[in-house]
């Protein structure tokens, strides 16, 4: 019996044996196949170690070697992906096909730094408007549509989705850089440091990251981390004729040392006497340093400190009658004084950052927390007068004589205030210079810990905390040769007398005495947030939850004679509890192609600039101020190949409950006084559709096209009321109590005013192996429009203010209807080109970008808003009737640069000697 046992089992080993043998030999077959190549650095002609090599649907993953070589063995028969991906370089996919025992060599592949791409645009500056978010935000992203809106549709106002920059999430090491005060980031704070801010994390639309809920736009979180940061030295320099003439930048990156040290130094500086529009000068300084500590493999600390003041000249919209005068570079706000060029309007910023953030990381968690302190200053200069004419070149009542007189006439100005000594109140500056002054404290503690809990799921918490603290008031900066300024707003009068801003202090104040107004805004800020994604081979999907509180306070520190009861002290605190939900699901129907859906719902809080009616001047709120609601879908198509790359978007957002609150002189039904117009119940709509696809002809040449069709529109009528200082009995009264309600402004079917809504793109790219390459792109934009005046599109507009508010008789209302259409802007066609070319000699590489924006210097309309003056039919009729070229109050626009161009030197100098790696890296 036991020989027989025997017997059974060692056969049926051998059979076992040899069926094994049998199937490793038809694996060995079926698995033969080989991919190998070698990744060289495009511009420094060196291989690429460390560079991650996927096949991307069949879990082979290998890091080339210390010559940039890689050989991924064993890859199945028929149709994969090859990716290969690398921070700060561009990402690479191979469409690969294997039959059997196939070898694929791709021999050498250059890889492109995405500094590379940054040098031509990282150091334009636009104007500070609304739109402004684009250039920063955008200029490194990968996406061709983005790319393509960084470089080329900045310049005209263009607007991602309609959105504005509040829907854009900007962080530094986790820290939320966007002002509660007017829910912006604020991009001046760190503004010429585009070495540092190149080593940043974007995720686009409604898409999870990792530290934050984030925005309907989209976040960006820039890394300071030195340890980060590219070993070596680099300097560059170059010349413009757009906001400012020349600037110059230094960066120096020492990497990881063998003692756990990494340090980081970067210092810009930007200056201009004139940019492109008329005495609109520039000075800028920008300072940045970091130093990094490794303690261990798990444990590291990071400070940083930048400092980026700055001082520019600005300038505003015009009118059409002023730009047929003087043309796209007229600027109202400045004269001659001693042969040179003086701006009245001059903005400067100051406010320095410190950071000191901690890193834990194991293998499967990581914490970081970060301690951030911004303060400092924010000014901006305003010419007034009192008891005498208006100083500005362009009030309307000058319009007929305009070019005789185009400028602000200084000595003028100097010479009133100097003639006064025979008046009761002589000495007294009739013209003077004031600074407009927020003085800011925000301090900032955040921590994100981010953990995998299985294999798939990634769990992704987090927590916020800001307390801002603002001080608010005007200063004297030049009183033109007077002695002293009386603070007493001579507008409005209480028993024949001008109301003083200052009941409790005194009227007659000089150079560094607080002026018109003192007031604190106080708010703080607590946000948690909690994600959860869930990553398969074929399919990703995620949640996200976010709750946030936020309270505010106005504190007067005047006790203001026109507001004796609300005026002083501290006002109602308000407070909102918001919160946001969100999902998406990431669909790979094959490595090539991909679907992405998302989702989201939030409230956010109304900013503090739109809480209060005239946080100047009293504590009144904003009557039955609820949070905003948003809800927003968007559905992406990808496709990424070898040949072709693009991305097809569409999206749909609702904007519910919005407020906005502005300040202005207008003469409505019942009456003509300064306004504060209190807009609530706003709803908007915007819809569209973005598609951005490169497509590579031949290795070095291709073409791409953009297109973005949008339709952003009011969807409801808007609740309109207006507040204004009371005037004594013996002047014309609107009414006692300071308010009035206008009802419903019809606003509804109007196109939001946010830049052309529709814009399409055709570029061509061309890159020699020989390190030059050249751009160009023709942009055609349509679709802008006029923003319309909000109190005019109410029932007061068919009153009569010199009959005591009564209706008008005899309205032509086909004539109503014409002079309230919104304007629509001509469509215009820009072409872009840019260049580059750079050499490496003995580890230095040089190179040189060159850029011409709008070539053939083409005009165009790039925004504007009507004029509220006219806000009731009699007048309006009155001051169209003889055209517009021959208006007083008609719209005020932006108009567009003409050709511009862009220079940029850089020279960079790798450290040879190799630092020690940074382990963090692999995690």
């Amino acid at each position: 019996m036991f020989y027989i046992c025997r017997y059974i089992i060692f056969n049926r080993f051998i059979t076992f044996f040899y069926s094994f043998i049998f199937v490793l030999s038809i694996n060995a077959q079926i698995n033969t196949n080989i991919v190998k190549g070698t990744l060289i650095d495009y511009e420094t002609r060196k291989p690429l170690s460390d560079v991650k090599v996927t096949i991307v649907d069949a879990d082979n993953v290998q890091f080339t070697n210390i010559d940039g070589e890689f050989s991924l063995n064993n890859i199945p028969i028929g149709k994969h992906i090859l990716k290969i991906s690398i921070a700060d370089y561009e990402t690479k996919n191979y469409p690969l096909e294997f039959t059997e025992n196939e070898t694929i060599t791709l021999g050498t592949i250059y890889l492109v730094n995405n500094s590379t791409i940054l040098d031509e645009f990282g150091q334009i500056e636009w104007n500070n408007n609304s739109f402004d978010n684009n250039s920063t935000y955008l200029s490194t992203s990968k996406d061709v549509f983005l790319k393509r809106v960084a470089f080329d549709f900045s310049q005209t106002f263009f607007s991602i989705r309609g959105y504005d920059a509040t829907t854009t999430s900007v962080f530094i090491n986790g820290i939320n850089m966007s002002s509660l005060f007017d829910g912006r980031p604020q991009w001046k704070g760190w503004s010429g440091l585009n070495d540092i801010t190149r080593h940043q994390t974007t995720t686009q639309g409604l898409t999870a990251a990792s530290t934050t809920f984030g925005n309907i736009l989209g976040t960006n979180n820039i890394n300071t981390r030195a340890s980060k940061m590219r070993p070596g030295f680099r300097i560059s320099s170059s010349y413009a004729n757009k906001n400012y003439t020349g600037s110059t930048m230094a960066t120096y990156n020492s990497g990881l040392q063998k003692n756990g040290f990494a340090y980081s130094i970067s210092a810009s500086k930007r200056w201009g006497n004139e940019g492109y529009v008329n005495a609109t000068l520039y000075d800028a300084f920008s300072l940045f340093t970091a130093v990094e500590y490794n303690f261990n493999e798990r444990n590291s600390i990071n400070a940083t400190a930048i400092y980026s003041p700055s001082r520019s000249g600005q300038t505003t919209a015009i009118t059409e009658r002023a730009f047929t005068e003087f043309g796209e570079k007229y600027n109202p706000y400045w004269g001659w004084q001693e042969d040179e060029k003086r701006n009245s309007s001059i903005k400067k910023f100051e406010m320095p950052i410190f950071m000191l953030s901690h890193f834990y990381t194991t293998d499967k968690s990581s914490l970081t927390t970060t301690i951030a302190y911004q303060f400092g200053k924010q000014s901006s200069s305003r010419l007034d007068y009192t008891d005498a004419p208006n100083p500005y070149p362009n009030y309307w009542k000058y319009l007929p004589t305009i070019n005789e007189n185009p400028h602000i006439n200084w000595i003028n100005l100097y010479e009133t205030n100097l003639n006064t000594g025979n008046v009761s109140d002589g000495g007294s500056a009739r013209y003077f210079l004031y600074d407009n002054i927020k003085d800011e404290k925000i301090v900032t503690i955040n921590s994100i810990f981010n953990t995998k809990i299985k294999p798939h799921i990634n769990l992704d918490v987090g927590f916020t905390f800001k307390d801002f603290q603002s001080d608010n008031y005007a200063t004297p900066k030049d009183l033109l040769g007077a002695n002293y300024y009386l603070d007493v707003n001579p507008f409005n009068l209480i028993d024949g007398k001008p109301t003083e801003n200052d009941v409790l202090g005194f009227n007659q104040k000089t150079i560094g005495d607080r002026i018109k107004y003192n007031f604190n805004l106080n708010a703080n800020q607590f946000n948690l947030f909690t994600q959860l994604q869930y990553k398969y081979d074929n399919y990703d999907f995620f949640i996200a939850g976010n709750y946030t509180n936020t309270s505010y306070q106005r504190d007067g520190k005047f006790l203001n004679q026109s507001f004796e009861n609300y005026s002083l002290g501290k006002s109602k605190k308000l407070n909102f509890n918001t919160f946001g939900v969100k999902g998406g699901l990431n669909y790979s129907l094959t490595p090539i192609h991909q679907i992405q859906l998302n989702l989201a719902y939030l409230s956010k809080a109304p900013t503090l600039k739109n809480s209060f009616i005239n946080a100047r001047e009293n504590n009144a709120l904003v009557p039955n101020l609820n949070p905003e609601k948003i809800l927003t879908a968007e559905a992406n198509y990808l496709i990424t190949s070898e040949k072709i790359n693009g991305r097809l978007s569409t999206y749909l957002t609702d904007f519910k409950n919005g407020t906005t609150v502005n300040s202005f002189f207008a003469e409505i039904g019942s009456g003509a006084d300064f306004f504060q117009e209190v807009v609530t119940n706003i709803d908007k709509r915007h819809l569209g559709v973005e598609l951005g696809v490169e497509y590579k002809i031949t290795p070095n040449f291709n073409t791409s096209a953009v297109i973005s069709y949008g339709q952003h529109t009011y969807t409801n009528n808007a609740n309109v009321g207006v507040n204004y200082d009371v005037a004594e009995f013996s002047q014309d009264q609107i009414n006692t109590i300071g308010f009035e309600n206008l009802g419903k402004a019809t606003l509804k079917n109007y196109k939001i005013a946010n830049g052309p809504q529709q814009a399409y793109s055709l570029g061509f790219e061309y890159k020699n192996i020989h390190r030059w390459s050249i751009n160009a792109s023709g942009n055609y934009f349509s679709n802008g429009y006029l923003a319309v005046s909000t109190i005019s599109r109410t029932s007061s507009f068919f009153k009569n203010p010199n009959d005591f508010g009564q209706p008008y008789q005899n309205i032509d209302f086909e004539l109503a209807r014409k002079l309230l259409k919104q304007e629509k802007f001509d469509p215009y066609f820009l072409v872009d080109v840019s260049a580059r070319k750079s050499w490496r000699i003995n580890g230095t590489t040089i190179k040189i970008v060159a850029s011409i924006h709008n070539l053939f210097d083409k005009t165009y309309k790039s925004g504007g808003h009507e004029q509220s003056r006219t806000a009731n039919y009699g007048a309006l009729v009155t001051d169209t009737a003889n055209g517009n070229l021959q208006r007083n109050f008609g719209p005020k626009y932006w108009y567009g640069f003409g050709r511009t161009y862009f220079i940029n030197l850089a020279l960079s100098f790798k450290k040879m000697k190799s630092s020690k790696r940074n382990y963090l890296n692999k995690y």
